[in-house]
């Protein structure tokens, strides 16, 4: 089951980590390019909230370590203050809303760690059942 968890843990982190270099494209096509609303921005953002809760899961099920779990914490925090309480503060606190942008940046760089981190776990496990697999062999040639 850790393998497993592991692996959907390293999906997960991977889908996030596109989905945050789509959002800022898709701000891109907004501000800059004048192609588009906000509302592919908005519902790709809110809709990265499920990636992060299967990566929470997968964490404690894979049995992460602790600072990989500690770190899948923080990024979830950021994560509900970027897009659920910073965006809804434009008009009372606009530059506190202002932040929104500087915390995309924190998910980017906390999502690049956490999929290295998880993919060297699944390749580390990887090479451990290879292993194991090579041992059960010479011990069936009575090696």
């Amino acid at each position: 089951m850790a393998k497993i968890s592991r692996v959907i843990y390293l999906v997960a982190s991977s889908l996030f980590l596109v989905g945050v270099f789509l959002q800022v494209f898709l701000a891109g096509m907004v501000v800059v390019a004048l192609q588009m609303g906000w509302s592919y921005h908005r519902d790709l953002g809110h809709s990265l909230a499920l990636p992060l809760l299967v990566m929470l899961i997968t964490a404690y099920l894979g049995r992460l370590p602790q600072a990989m779990k500690w770190i899948t914490w923080l990024l979830f925090v950021v994560y509900i203050i970027q897009a659920d309480v910073l965006i809804f503060m434009r008009i009372s606190l606009p530059v506190a809303a202002a932040f929104h942008p500087v915390l995309a940046l924190v998910d980017c760089v906390l999502a690049v760690y956490l999929t290295y981190q998880a993919w060297e776990l699944v390749r580390a496990g990887r090479k451990e059942s290879q292993f194991a697999g090579n041992l059960e062999q010479l011990d069936k040639i009575g090696l």
